[in-house]
């Protein structure tokens, strides 16, 4: 572990890049820092579940010779890690799940892969995530629990938990994963880390093993929003091999004032007094750089409705996705998974039309508190990071979901919390095409903070710090 080097490695993506353009590091010699990282901290966090350590190498020493030969790329030499339901060539999708541990191996990158491939990143594994994507605290049946690295023993959130998990620790330059009602944006909320979902289509989910694909969104966490700005470029844009692809116009970043959207969600959403409070300090940061308050009514209807019928669409969707499994080898999914896909299983076509028809009264509300302001903002978890051993709140995405059912670009930004406390999310949800907009605001947020990334305080306990 001598060669690790914690400061490189809780640098952002943008650091790191800067580093490897000056030549005072080398694309072979960060990888291997990463490497050395991950085999240390696997047996406490578990944020991996797959290596090819051979083709990184050789895609290092690649990127080695192009900067040497004066033929860097966007991305030269930095490092990616990809969610578990996203083909990496050569590597096997199982999407957390039992029955596609012993799939084939993908014959080809999906499109968001083999973009960051095109523009030089080095892909260096697949992470851990939660079975099948539906659930949240990646606790994961058969590949084992992913842990939060701020402190093992509790959920890093998911379902791209190892993403989030991964960027945290160091474990990678910066982490694909998926979101379908915040499956970025709550682990990037509880490990303390900025997770991107972009508007609907502006990613191409080509290549993934789906959940739904009215939900499914592909989106990057990173250890600071400035690192946004080097990688949506590289990943946004019109893949025709996808009926999910859209051709994006991303507007330009405003100069002035924001209106910024408060709702009052009252009993609706049942956010934890802890996070209250640091919602109220992060807005007051917002307002004083400039920002203007709209108030805005409370939803038409609880938000927990909506994700109960997201939900059942996404199991829907499952039985569809995995029918074969399904049918031949039921007793390989877990009992939870099992539970859901039962019920949908037992719903009628009139129920899926019932639900799909509440996702768009959801899209509707968020439009109306959209019209009125420029950028709605929320916590993004009503709660901090929990224990395995403690049940599972209902709620987890309760402040999440709207963004995913109406297609906004949504973003998580870590709040400035005290020392030693856990992480915690402040959303910033835009017009679709706001992505720029959203990452703006995220920077001068995490400027007037003073915020740095930084390895957590528990990566002592694995040789890091």
């Amino acid at each position: 572990m001598n060669r690790v080097d914690p400061l490189l490695l809780g640098e952002d993506l943008t650091a790191q890049l800067a580093r490897l353009d000056m030549g005072g590091l080398g694309c072979v010699e960060l990888l291997e820092q990463q490497l050395a990282a991950i085999t240390a901290s696997q047996p406490i966090l578990n944020a991996y579940v797959a290596i090819d350590e051979s083709a990184a190498r050789a895609a290092a020493a690649d990127s080695d010779a192009r900067r040497k030969a004066g033929q860097a790329r966007a991305l030269e030499g930095v490092t990616i890690a990809i969610k578990d339901n996203l083909d990496v060539a050569g590597m096997v999708s199982t999407a957390g799940m039992a029955t596609r541990r012993d799939a084939a191996v993908a014959v080809r990158d999906s499109t968001a892969v083999a973009r960051l491939r095109e523009a030089g990143a080095v892909i260096i594994g697949k992470l851990n995530m939660h079975e099948a994507a539906l659930g949240a605290d990646n606790n994961n049946p058969h590949f084992g629990a992913c842990h939060n690295p701020h402190r093992p023993g509790f959920t890093p959130g998911g379902s791209s938990g190892g993403s989030g998990a991964a960027v945290a620790a160091g474990l990678c330059s910066a982490a694909l994963g998926t979101d379908s009602m915040g499956s970025v944006r709550i682990p990037a909320s509880y490990c303390g880390v900025v997770g991107l979902k972009p508007s609907w289509g502006a990613i191409s989910t080509h290549g993934s093993v789906a959940l739904s694909h009215r939900l499914d969104h592909v989106g990057p966490l990173t250890r600071s929003a400035r690192d946004l700005r080097r990688l949506l470029p590289v990943l946004a844009g019109f893949d025709p091999a996808s009926a999910q692809s859209r051709s994006i116009t991303m507007l330009p970043t405003s100069t002035g004032p924001l209106r910024l959207g408060i709702v009052d969600f009252g009993d609706a959403v049942h956010c934890n007094d802890d996070v209250a409070a640091e919602f109220v300090r992060s807005l007051d940061v917002l307002f004083g750089l400039g920002h203007r308050r709209v108030d805005l009514p409370a939803p038409a209807f609880p938000p927990g409705h909506a994700r109960r019928a997201g939900l059942l669409v996404c199991e829907a969707e499952l039985l569809v996705e995995h029918r074969h499994d399904w049918q031949h080898q039921r007793d390989r999914f877990s009992p939870m998974l099992a539970k859901l896909m039962s019920y949908a299983e037992g719903r009628s076509a009139a129920d899926l039309v019932d639900a799909s028809r509440l996702l768009d009264r959801a899209q509707v509300q968020l439009q109306q508190w959209l019209a009125a302001c420029d950028v709605l903002v929320t916590p993004t978890t009503p709660q901090r990071a929990f224990a395995f051993a403690d049940a599972v709140p209902a709620n987890q995405a309760d402040l999440t979901g709207y963004a995913n059912f109406s297609g906004n670009p949504a973003l998580s930004v870590p709040m400035a919390v005290g020392e030693g406390e856990l992480p915690l999310g402040l959303q910033l949800v835009g017009r679709v095409g706001d992505e720029l907009r959203l990452i703006a605001l995220a920077e001068a947020f995490q400027h007037a903070t003073r915020w740095q990334p930084r390895l957590p305080a528990a990566s002592h306990s694995w040789g890091m710090s």
